[in-house]
């Protein structure tokens, strides 16, 4: 419930974010300037990060989202992909414009630290049982039979 509560945050965070930039490619609706954009990178607007944002941190978590509510091993997958994409995207994000939103970036960073733990642990767990309750299962029935 928390890979599918954080999720559905991050994707509306995305397509809030993807579409407030393509909206107004020049950023000013988010509080930026395509002044703020380093000569590096090959992009003169915010055009290109928006439909980025839209499909990584959109779509893509509403597809991992599904997934989980399908109890898909795939799901668990996304989700820690998702998670590393997140912290990648966030770390350049702030190596190109800086700490210009510290809270959003850094719960951002810290958001897709979590999603990644979550997925491998999820994902590691898959297919597993828990012995207790299997236990207990037959302690149950062996004194059914008594």
């Amino acid at each position: 419930m928390i890979a599918i509560a954080l999720l559905g945050v991050l994707a509306l965070g995305g397509l809030a974010g993807g579409a407030a930039f393509l909206t107004d490619p020049t950023g000013g609706r988010l509080g930026l300037t395509a002044d703020q954009l380093p000569s590096w990178l090959p992009v003169h607007d915010y055009l290109v990060p928006g439909i980025a944002l839209i499909v990584l941190f959109g779509l893509l978590p509403v597809i991992a989202a599904v997934l989980l509510v399908r109890r898909s091993p795939r799901g668990w997958t996304a989700t820690a992909a998702i998670g590393v994409l997140l912290v990648i995207w966030s770390v350049a994000q702030i190596a190109a414009i800086g700490l210009t939103f510290a809270t959003v970036q850094v719960g951002f960073l810290i958001v897709g630290m979590v999603l990644t733990g979550i997925g491998i642990d999820g994902g590691a767990s898959v297919g597993t049982t828990d012995d207790s309750r299997d236990a207990g299962r037959s302690y149950v029935h062996a004194d059914d039979d008594h």
